[in-house]
């Protein structure tokens, strides 16, 4: 038999888990950072790094333009409006990265909470972006990550 969540407790795990630990709350700028990569994505995200760090961006949220948009449906949609763009430190072809929350919390540090996934020019990719042909000073912009349970 396969396990099956309700779309209320797969909202609830997003809300008050992913979105509340990793990015603050709905619709804000976030607390956390995506940490671009070349190279082979390890195995797990516990596992740590593999390749070139190619460009860091910061304060990641989830939510809509109003800032009120959380989980519907179990997906926590990526915050578009807030436009995150960084200036890449390092040349290389992008090909995974990590996302990474900031702080500690009663559970831990936070540190530990992350979210590895592919990235690429489609839409298909966990983390999409506006080209994986990254050059040192040049821009790197996400345009979703959607989050799903």
């Amino acid at each position: 038999m396969a396990l099956r969540l309700s779309t209320d407790l797969k909202n609830y795990l997003i809300n008050q888990g992913i979105i509340k630990q990793m990015a603050g709350a709905i619709g804000t700028g976030g607390t956390c950072v995506l940490k671009i990569y070349n190279g082979t994505q390890p195995t797990s995200a516990d596992d740590g790094t593999n390749g070139t760090l190619l460009c860091t961006i910061i304060n990641l949220g989830w939510g809509g333009s109003n800032g009120t948009i959380g989980s519907t449906q179990g997906l926590a949609q990526f915050g578009t409006a807030a436009g995150y763009t960084r200036t890449a430190a390092t040349t290389g072809t992008a090909s995974w990265a990590s996302m990474k929350a900031f702080g500690t919390n009663a559970h831990g540090s936070a540190g530990t909470f992350r979210i590895d996934g592919d990235v690429g020019t489609s839409a298909s990719a966990a983390f999409q972006i506006n080209s994986t042909t990254i050059t040192a000073l040049g821009s790197v912009t996400i345009l979703s990550m959607p989050i799903s349970v």
